[in-house]
């Protein structure tokens, strides 16, 4: 029983760790976006319509 309770401690602390850091990453600006925040080269509005316009 202590195995099962562990491993799943350990899973549960890696997907916090990972929503924190993504959630750390779209604040930063630096996520979100699926073309790797080139929108200009996709043709996406990911980051809103004021940013990457001339």
């Amino acid at each position: 029983m202590w195995p099962t309770i562990l491993i799943a401690s350990v899973v549960a602390v890696l997907f916090v760790l990972i929503i924190v850091n993504e959630v750390h990453k779209r604040k930063s600006g630096k996520g979100g976006c699926s073309c790797g925040g080139n929108c200009g080269a996709c043709g996406a509005d990911c980051h809103g319509s004021t940013q990457n316009k001339k």
